[in-house]
């Protein structure tokens, strides 16, 4: 009854689809992307996320790479709700279970137009880690860095995203989504 997209999650993966019905749409952009960061750069982000923490170094292909799968996760999301009515769309297969799970420990949080201490101050910190943390092994790549937007109302811009590990992105957004906030962005033809 959903639309179901399943949002790119590790390099090899970073093919987009999204199923309505019976019918199925690609985007031919993130396919795109993914040829823009060819093998080598595949390789270096596949390399670095396979690898203990203590082994990483900071390499500039690599960076670019990171910072280029980002801005293609976040313009996919973008397109899914001006595509779909954002209320009805799910973003994972675990939408139920991270929703309930924010709503418990963050219900007081204004995910419409958030802050940076609601997000990075050290009080933040500690319980967006302990509520990321319980998705260890649920969702994948829980962790991973994930841009987010401040303010609903507006677009992807360097102004109004943060840096989040993904399954913050997915609660906040799963929120915004259930709570009608993403809507005003589904552009009908």
């Amino acid at each position: 009854a959903f639309p179901t997209a399943e949002m790119p999650s590790t390099p090899s993966s970073l093919r987009y689809s999204c199923s309505r019905d019976a019918s199925s749409v690609t985007m031919a952009g993130f396919e795109q992307g993914l040829k823009e960061l060819g093998v080598e750069g595949i390789s270096a982000v596949g390399k670095a996320l396979s690898s203990r923490a203590e082994d990483y170094v900071n390499d500039a292909q690599l960076e670019q790479s990171w910072a280029i799968m980002t801005m293609k996760y976040a313009e996919t999301h973008f397109k899914l709700i001006q595509s779909y009515d954002a209320s009805a769309l799910r973003l994972t297969a675990s939408d139920d279970h991270i929703y309930v799970k924010f709503m418990e420990k963050f219900s007081n949080l204004r995910i419409d137009l958030l802050t940076a201490d609601d997000l990075k101050s050290d009080a933040a910190k500690t319980a967006w880690r302990e509520f990321c943390n319980q998705f260890e092994g649920i969702v994948e790549d829980f962790n991973f860095g994930t841009l987010l937007r401040l303010d609903v109302t507006k677009e992807y811009t360097e102004e109004n995203t943060v840096l989040v590990p993904r399954v913050q992105f997915l609660a906040i957004e799963i929120a915004r989504n259930r709570h009608n906030m993403n809507t005003m962005h589904h552009v009908t033809s």
